[in-house]
């Protein structure tokens, strides 16, 4: 892989930025199509439920409609990002992300995370629970994440310079 760690870390991290953008605008796309698939304005959202406990453990008992939302926010970029970062160390130990990596990574980000973390944490119902429409467009949104991770490395890897061979002097 072309780049050095610090680079491979820093393109990391903008692909899971824009791999998170790229959620967010299916999940707008979602809300305008099928209103009753996209996200919910009514009833807090498992982020805001993290940022809600977050809140309370630094000592905000009883934080606002409006700080929730702008915690949930923080923890879903923060989530993107970090796996952005990840994809940055494993792409500086060589394994470069194709676009079936990506759609991998989407799939394991919904299984792991949407589907048995968030219940395993007391955030969410048991996905029995839950009709299939909401898990299909959950999954959907993870293997947009995926694509957009996939389709924001392999761009900004581009333009990332050729790493430099130092020379070997001769004794």
């Amino acid at each position: 892989m072309a780049g050095s760690l610090k680079s491979n870390v820093l393109l990391g991290l903008a692909g899971g930025l824009a791999a998170t953008a790229a959620m967010n605008a299916y999940w707008m796309a979602v809300g305008k199509l099928k209103p009753d698939l996209g996200p919910s304005t009514d009833e807090e959202n498992t982020t805001e439920r993290v940022a809600r406990r977050i809140l309370r453990r630094v000592g905000v008992k009883r934080p606002s409609s409006r700080t929730r939302a702008v915690g949930g926010e923080m923890v879903h970029w923060s989530y993107g990002a970090s796996w952005g970062l990840a994809v940055g160390l494993a792409r500086s130990a060589g394994v470069r992300l194709d676009w079936g990596g990506g759609q991998l990574l989407g799939a394991g980000m919904f299984a792991l995370g949407d589907e048995w973390m968030t219940y395993q944490l007391g955030l969410a119902k048991h996905p029995r629970e839950v009709p299939l429409k909401y898990h299909a467009s959950a999954l959907g949104a993870h293997l947009v994440y995926g694509l957009g991770m996939w389709a924001a490395v392999e761009s900004l890897g581009k333009l990332q310079p050729p790493r430099r061979r130092r020379l070997r002097r001769a004794a």
